[in-house]
């Protein structure tokens, strides 16, 4: 099992170094479209790491924790403080506070009714440097991902 708090403080690093200090598999990557700017990496079930195309440098670290569209998995392993498997947005603005920006519920083609979002950079900044942790949430506003993504 992937170290995801490992792979998290990771963020800016290159693909070849996180291979290299092996903290992923060198045959997990992949494409979601050709001639995309971004290539996955799925080191784990739950678990997509984002890197830029060109400059090959981790982007983000996606973890799911309600599989809430098919294909996507439920992440069971360690996650980083302060974070839970199971939380709603009332848990996380009291573990968190006011989010520094948030989205409401809205209805996207084909995935349909979300619950939105809210995203740290600044409440988290001491412990996530230069990092925005956004919480994906359900229509009823369980939180169904974590994203940690480097600016």
């Amino acid at each position: 099992m992937v170290d995801v708090i490992v792979i998290i403080k990771s963020l800016g690093q290159t693909a070849d170094l996180l291979v290299e200090k092996q903290f992923i598999p060198a045959e997990k990557f992949e494409f979601l479209f050709e001639n995309a700017d971004t290539f996955n990496c799925g080191p784990d079930v739950g678990l997509t790491l984002v890197f830029h195309a060109d400059s090959r440098i981790l982007k983000s670290v996606q973890i799911t924790l309600i599989n809430a569209y098919e294909g996507s998995g439920e992440y069971n392993g360690e996650l980083p403080y302060p974070f839970l498997h199971s939380m709603d947005r009332t848990i996380v603005r009291a573990l968190m506070g006011e989010p520094d920006s948030a989205g409401g519920p809205e209805k996207i083609p084909v995935i349909g009714m979300v619950g939105g979002y809210d995203s740290y950079t600044h409440k988290l900044n001491e412990q996530y440097p230069n990092t925005e942790v956004r919480l994906l949430y359900l229509a009823d506003l369980r939180v169904h991902a974590l994203i940690f993504e480097r600016f």
